[in-house]
């Protein structure tokens, strides 16, 4: 029997990475819904939320809840970037500072 496609995975926060390994599927939630990825999926980039669920062998291996994040895939490597609330309110302020300046 062939090995089983696997996606290759890194989920990384503003200082460190979280989780880096191979996963068969991967569970999260963006403005439409829940969704899976699984292997050979289409190129995708999208902001999610809630929850990310790592499963390998059809079994739950990790699962994180988050806020907000940023996923992206490209033929069979995912890479999440977590921590963008922050980036996000920092780049809020900054406007503000500059705004309030002018």
């Amino acid at each position: 029997m062939a090995n089983k496609a696997l996606i290759k995975l890194k989920i990384r926060d503003t200082d460190s990475i979280q989780y880096e390994g191979e996963v068969d599927r991967i569970s999260s939630y963006n403005e439409m819904g829940q969704f899976d990825v699984y292997p050979m999926h289409a190129n995708f980039i999208s902001i999610i939320n809630k929850s990310i669920s790592l499963y390998l062998h059809n079994k739950l291996i990790k699962k994180m809840d988050i806020e907000k994040a940023v996923m992206k895939v490209k033929k069979d490597e995912a890479q999440i970037f977590l921590g963008i609330e922050a980036l996000l309110l920092e780049e809020e302020s900054s406007f503000r500072k500059i705004n309030d300046q002018g």
